[in-house]
Order: structure tokens, then sequence, then C-alpha cells
């Protein structure tokens, strides 16, 4: 994924990276005339011209801080802004997010005096693209929409047109393909006969790499062609910068290749991939070098080819090991359809089972941080609604103490008037929270669905190996049974998965079902054992439970409750490591302290988005009877946990 997400980035801003000799020559002869300028607007103008054509060098920085500093002095609002900009331009090449958000901050007032919006918003999709990259995407789907916002208020259209581009760069980056889809058609629509030709040549490129992801032949050809078209027009009216354009030229041809192919006509694909080694050369980016090569392994494949087409998919898989796993189990699949179009399945499987490894794990840490940005985000709305609901509470004793002094003051109609005018406030302020609240749980909707990611890898294993035992009927037994070991315990994986969240979201609305009995918490305790035995048999723990009290009989769901102690005595994972559990049943005063030391649930080395909500289960089940649940990873025997629950309780 990050190889596309790097190819739609690549494409915006390639266009004006390659310098030719000339243009060096140009550069030398703009450093004589400025030592001979004196300090003003036209001496601010020929270190625009130097920047401009040095931009890829360190030398753009030296030359950005003097033109900083000189318009500054000068009083020169644009050229301060367009030194920031340079600034923010060199440190994107070099994925600097820090420096970039710095020097935006720098940037915004020179533009609001000096009206640079199209620079600016083209520096705020530099912050944006590099949050999607490194794969921020809540971030860059939120600071995405206040660009829109801003550049709607202003009648940007080249921002909003950027803004859209960011959305869909931050969708596609976290598998909402139709969202990105439907963003990145928005900003097509908004493309008018007298838009930048860059502008317009990077929202094509995109749907081209788009469509071509989703195989849509049709509308493929059509944005190829209306890019060839604009490329074409735009060289034209500027021949000095064709040598610019050589990776967009490059790209052209490649997912021209891939259009012939996808409709078979691979004598058509050949013609352009020998056309684009016309625009290959040692500076060409290196996303552009992994898709030139890939494209040549489809032609070899799709030709029959099979031992050059897997040489060429070596060594894309050589180029993307290291940085860009997601790509590179994508291109090992490749391989491996690749032989098992060859009728060599005995070579496939292993690149089949090793890229779902890789793809379940990148989708697992994708998941992941996506779950902790959300989670973020969350809690930074819950504290702004909390200020506000402190500060409703402060205007509302203003106002009641206003309305006393009016009552002293005023007759009884007077006095009418202002109970009504207070009971109008009233109700307004009530609407303003039912949003408040409704805003909540949409915010917690969006948490729940993000949960697809985590149920997403038990799902792909259970898909991934189901067509592998499909697809070859004369796979060995003794592997046929692996497999269907897997899918059964992927299938069990997700069905706990679901269960969880679903009792944690009915604990939270207060819409749990218990059913409640007496009983002793000693023998909870026993049951609880037996039952962590029978599931600890292969993984090596042992359990040790005493209890320090005489039976005490508790009211509770006994099932729910025996389910949370039974979390805490088992691995909450696949594992297999010898460890010992201490379990002890203790009372102080009216409460019952179930003690589990070395517990691997509150273990960091389990640490996952399961652990996570069963920590989130067992915490609201036991304040639902009164009780509490406590996590000590400072204890000498190992992580501890406490479950405190209250004698004889009710239910809620």
């Amino acid at each position: 994924m990050k190889q596309v997400l790097l190819l739609f980035v690549l494409l915006c801003y390639t266009v004006t990276g390659k310098a030719s000799t000339e243009i060096a020559l140009e550069s030398d002869s703009l450093i004589e005339v400025l030592q001979t300028l004196p300090h003003d607007t036209t001496r601010l103008n020929v270190l625009n011209q130097i920047i401009r054509i040095e931009q890829n060098n360190y030398q753009c920085i030296q030359y950005s801080d003097t033109l900083m500093k000189e318009a500054i002095q000068l009083g020169n609002d644009k050229y301060a802004g367009m030194a920031a900009y340079y600034h923010i331009l060199y440190y994107y090449n070099r994925n600097n997010q820090d420096s970039v958000t710095k020097w935006l901050t720098i940037m915004e007032p020179y533009v609001r005096k000096s009206d640079l919006w199209n620079y600016f918003f083209d520096a705020k999709r530099f912050q944006i693209d590099l949050y999607t990259f490194n794969e921020q995407y809540e971030l860059a789907i939120n600071e995405s929409q206040k660009m829109k916002q801003q550049a709607s208020l202003i009648n940007s259209n080249r921002g909003t047109i950027a803004a859209y581009q960011c959305l869909s760069n931050a969708y596609i980056g976290s598998q909402r393909w139709d969202k990105g889809i439907e963003a990145l058609e928005a900003a097509y629509q908004m493309l008018t006969p007298t838009e930048n030709p860059v502008v317009r040549i990077s929202v094509l490129s995109q749907l081209v790499s788009v469509t071509k992801e989703k195989k849509d032949n049709k509308r493929l050809l059509k944005y190829l062609r209306e890019l060839e078209n604009t490329l074409h027009n735009h060289i034209s009216a500027n021949p000095s910068l064709k040598g610019g354009f050589a990776d967009v030229y490059l790209f052209n041809e490649l997912f021209y290749s891939y259009y012939y192919l996808n409709i078979h006509q691979p004598q058509q694909a050949y013609e352009h991939l020998i056309k684009s080694k016309e625009y290959l050369d040692e500076n060409t980016y290196f996303m552009y070098k992994v898709l030139y090569f890939d494209t040549f392994a489809r032609y070899y494949q799709a030709t029959g080819a099979y031992q050059q087409a897997s040489d060429y998919i070596d060594t894309t898989l050589t180029m993307l090991k290291k940085d860009f796993p997601s790509d590179y189990a994508e291109q090992l699949l490749e391989k491996a359809r690749i032989w098992k179009q060859a009728g060599q399945s005995e070579k496939a499987i292993p690149m089949y089972e090793q890229a779902l490894a890789i793809k379940d794990s990148a989708a697992t840490e994708l998941a992941n941080n996506q779950m902790e940005q959300i989670q973020s985000k969350y809690n930074i709305d819950k504290t702004e609604l909390e200020q506000k609901r402190e500060n409703n509470k402060t205007q509302l004793t203003y106002l009641i103490f206003i309305f006393v002094i009016l009552i002293l003051l005023f007759i009884f109609m007077a006095r009418l008037f202002i109970v009504r005018k207070a009971l109008k406030y009233a109700e307004n302020e009530i609407r303003k929270t039912t949003e408040n609240v409704r805003k909540t749980n949409e915010i917690k909707n969006r948490f729940l669905s993000n949960m697809s990611y985590n149920i997403r890898t038990p799902l792909n294993n259970v898909v991934g190996f189901s067509q592998l035992i499909a697809s070859d009927p004369d796979i060995d037994k003794e592997i046929r049974q692996e497999y269907s070991n897997i899918i059964h315990k992927s299938s069990e994986k997700l069905m706990r998965l679901v269960n969880d969240v679903l009792d944690l979201s009915r604990l939270e609305a207060q819409m749990m079902k218990f059913q409640l009995q007496d009983y002793d918490a000693i023998a909870i305790c026993k049951e609880a054992c037996y039952m962590a035995q029978m599931k600890n048999e292969k993984t090596g723990i042992k359990i040790e439970f005493s209890t320090e009290t005489d039976a005490q009989i508790i009211h509770s769901d006994i099932a729910r409750l025996t389910q949370a102690l039974l979390s805490a005595l088992v691995y909450p994972q696949e594992h297999r490591q010898a460890r010992t559990i201490r379990f002890i049943l203790s009372r102080e005063e009216n409460m019952l302290y179930f003690r589990i030391s070395n517990s691997p649930l509150a273990d960091h080395a389990f640490v996952s988005q399961e652990t996570i909500i069963r920590h989130d289960i067992n915490l609201l089940l036991l304040k639902h009877f009164g009780g509490n649940y406590l996590i000590n990873n400072k204890t000498p025997e190992g992580p501890e946990i406490v479950f405190i629950y209250p004698i004889a309780s009710e239910s809620k």
C-alpha cells in the first residue's frame, strides 16, 4: 500500500525536480548577477529564481534563509511567504514532518497578508501527505477536512482540489477505497478548463493509479488518454520543462502497458514498455523503477515466459523488502501466481504462506496504529466536551443569579417574561447537550467500526487458506489438515473478538442482560481454575489456588464473572511457555479480593487490541456490580490483576 501512496505523492511533485546542464548554467549566471544587485525587490526576485532552480539541493535552504531575512527587512510579505514555502518543500522531500509543521506555522501570517493561498494549500498538502505516508490516517483525514473548509471560506478551487486529493490518499491508505475514489472523483469534477496543468496532471495520475488497482479498464483508458493530451499540450507550450516531466511520461507509458495487458494485447503492451525505456535513467525515482520491473514481469507472465517474469519479480522483491513489507507481500503473491499459472504449485504454496503471514502482520500493525489514533482523538474530543459542559454550567449559574436580581426589580409581568426567556434558553441548552451526546455516540461508533481491521486478520487467514485448499485439490492430507486447523483457530478467534466487542458495547450502553444468582465465591474460583487447567494442558501454565477466607456468598452473573476470572488464568493468544500463576481469594471488610499474580493478561508481552478490550470488559463488569478491577505491574511475582467484588452485592 505504501507503494501506491508514494506513487501518488511523487506524481504531484516530481515535475520540478531534474535540472539539466542548461539550468545549472542559468543558476550560475543568476548567482553572478545577484552579487551586483542592491537590496531591493529585484534582488528578492533573483533570489527566488535561484531557489526554484536549486530546490533539490541543500543550497536551497541557504538561499531561502537569505530570502526570508531580506524580505522581512524590506517588509515584503510575498517573498517572506515564498521563503517559508521553499523550506517546507525542502523538508517535505526529506520526510521531515516536524520541520514542515514548523515552517507552515511561520508561513501562514505572510500568506494572509500577501494572498499566497495557492502556495499555502500546496504546503498544507505536503504536511497532510506526510501524515498519510507515516500512517497517521485519522490525523490526515481530520486535517484534510479542515483544509477543505478553509479553502471553501476563501473560495479557493485549487485548495479544495488539494484537500480532496489528501482525503483520497488517507482513505486509500487506510483501505477505505470507496471513500478514497469518491474524494478523488470530487477533485476531478472541480477541474476547470483553465486549471493549472500541473494540478490536472496530478489528479489524472492519481485516477490512473486507482482505476488500475480496481481493474476498471474503461476508465483507465479514458484517464490515460486525458493525461497524455494534457502532458502533450503543457510541454508543447513549455518545451524546457520536458526533462522535469520524465517520470510522468514513464508513468503514462507503463500504465498504458498495464491497460493492454489487462485486455490481453501483450504486443501493444510491449511497444509501450519499449517506449518507456526512453524515460528511465539513474535519476528516476525509486517507485517508478519498481513499477517498471513489475510491468515487465506481468508482460512475460502474459506471454508464458514464466522464468523471465519470476526474475523481474525478484528484482522488485529485492527493492521492496526493507521498507515496504505490504508491497513486498503483494509482489510475493504475484510471484506465487506466476508459478501457479506455470503449473508448479509446489513452488507457489510456500510463497503464498509467506506472503499471507507478512500481510497479516502488516494488517495487525495498521489496525493497532489506527486504534491508537482513534482512541487518542476520542479522548481529546471527550475532554473538549467536558470542558464545554463545565462552561455551560458556569454560564447557567451566572444567568440564574441575574434572574434572581431581576425578580426583585420587576413586577410580575416582567418576572413572567424572564421565566419564559429562561425556559427558552434551557431548551436551547438541552438541544446543544443532545447534539453533543449524538456526536459522542458517533465517535464511539467510529471506534467500533475500526475494529474491522482487527477482524480482518483472522478473516484473511480463513479466506486465504480456504482458497489454497480449494485451488489445489491434490494437496497433501497433512498440509490440508494443517490449513484446516488454521481456519478453525482463526474462526474461533474471529468469533471471540466479535463477542468481546459486542459485550463491551452492551456494557458501555448499560444494556447487558445478566442472569443473577447467589453462589459461593470459593466454588467460582475452583471452577475457573479447573476450566483454565483444561485450556492450559499444552501451554505450560500451572495454577496455585489458595483461600484466606471461609465460604462467602455473592450475588452475580456467575457465568460472566467466571469468564472474567478465566481470562486472567490463560494466555490471551496461542503461546507455550512455562508460567506459575498464584490465585488467592481474601476478604477485607465487605469486599472479596481475587488476586491473580503473574497473570499473562497483564503481561506487556501480550498486549493487543483483544487484551485491551478484555480489560475494559472486566472493569465495566466489576463496576456494574459495585466492585473494581485493578492491574499492578510492579509486584515481585510478576504482573498482578485484582478483582474486587462486594459480598451479597445486587445489580444496579
